[in-house]
């Protein structure tokens, strides 16, 4: 992923010379066509939805481009990557809203063992430090090292190096280990796996079908997912579901990796679940937790855009981008792209694709960008 100002602007220069290019030709919408061109979109879903209803998907390209070429459909099943941690901010919402925990809660007493920043001991870590990534704690080489080693989560917690020398909600760091702690702290609390309680209290409900548990899916479904510069097969669904092991119960010493990006669904399972994140769904989320959802809390550090975080969604008020502000969340990895939307009245966009350009202005991914200018301009002459 380019990162930096000086990487994208790189990434870009060599991008329409090296970068993969798109081989499908299928799209029933020519302006979003030249969208998901530009950025050299290997497949790709598009939900969009207005006034709080979905209205059109646009399915384009391949979701494998291995073997017998498989296209997008309305039903393919793609990883969300952080998109992931929108959703999983969704569930703690809603037990909160069942009474079950609280955001203010410290993280020490949702996972029955002492978690302290050494710098400052005495400074307490919240739920609501780990959803607005504010905690201090920060994706270690510990950290990406457990990728192969399976580190329990209470010994990467010890690392010195898992944390920033700042007062536990004072200072913004993204964290994948510190979201994926919100999963493993929802399996000491409530004794059932992140897949079983999300399942229950949060899929079930809203008539959502979607998985944490990669062995439940389905291959000739799920979506392949290619970097496009340099080009190369990055996540292979088949080989992934073949060596993925069922999640048949609680490990909140293993499951960090669950909660930060691990999740699988389709665009318009997730454009229904951003739809909850907008407005709650009738009361499945309460307006204490909607509002405490919806409420930026730290500004991101990259001055091209203004963006803040909230807890389990970031917040774009800038009028460059759009002229209301927009409530969202992106999900890179693997090549991937991914990206959800809306505004104020419910009006917006479920984005998932299998490879597209990296390509960022401050943290906004240029792709995501301008399928915001379009679903907008689309909504706009609908209406």
């Amino acid at each position: 992923m380019p990162v930096g100002s000086l990487k994208n602007k790189i990434y870009g220069l060599a991008l329409p010379l090296a970068g993969k290019r798109c081989e499908w030709r299928n799209a029933d919408d020519t302006s979003l066509a030249r969208i998901l061109k530009k950025h050299h979109v290997v497949g790709g879903c598009i939900q969009r939805f207005e006034n709080g209803r979905l209205t059109d998907c646009h399915a384009v390209g391949y979701a494998s481009l291995t073997g017998e070429r498989r296209t997008v459909a309305a039903d393919t099943v793609f990883r969300t990557a952080s998109v992931a941690k929108m959703v999983t901010a969704l569930l703690v919402f809603r037990l909160q809203t069942l009474g079950r925990l609280s955001v203010q809660q410290e993280v020490s007493e949702l996972l029955g063992y002492p978690v302290r920043n050494p710098y400052f001991p005495d400074a307490p870590v919240t739920l609501a430090m780990l959803l607005s990534h504010t905690s201090g704690i920060v994706d270690s080489p510990a950290y990406f090292a457990a990728f192969q080693r399976h580190t329990p989560l209470p010994e990467l917690l010890k690392e010195r190096s898992a944390y920033l020398p700042v007062v536990p909600g004072t200072a913004f760091r993204y964290s994948n280990l510190a979201a994926g702690m919100i999963g493993c702290l929802l399996e000491t609390l409530t004794g059932s796996s992140l897949e079983e309680l999300a399942q229950k209290e949060l899929f079930q409900p809203l008539g959502v079908e979607a998985t944490f548990d990669a062995s439940k899916l389905d291959p000739a479904r799920t979506a392949d997912s290619w970097r496009v510069l340099p080009a190369a097969l990055a996540f292979d669904a088949e080989k992934r579901i073949a060596q993925a092991a069922m999640i048949e119960k609680a490990d909140p010493e293993q499951h960090y990796l669950l909660a930060s990006g691990n999740l699988y669904l389709t665009a318009p399972a997730l454009a229904k679940l951003t739809l909850a994140a907008w407005n709650g769904a009738e009361g499945f989320l309460d307006e204490k937790s909607l509002a405490q959802m919806h409420r930026p809390v730290m500004q991101w550090p990259e001055p091209e855009v203004n963006m803040k975080h909230g807890m389990g969604l970031f917040q774009i008020n800038d009028e460059k981008v759009y002229a209301k502000p927009l409530w969202g969340h992106q999900g890179f990895a693997y090549g991937a792209v991914n990206g959800v939307f809306f505004d104020e009245d419910g009006n917006g966009f479920a984005a998932l694709n299998s490879g597209a350009s990296e390509r960022r202005t401050g943290h906004l991914a240029l792709i995501n960008r301008d399928l915001i200018n379009w679903a907008m301009k689309t909504q706009r002459s609908n209406g």
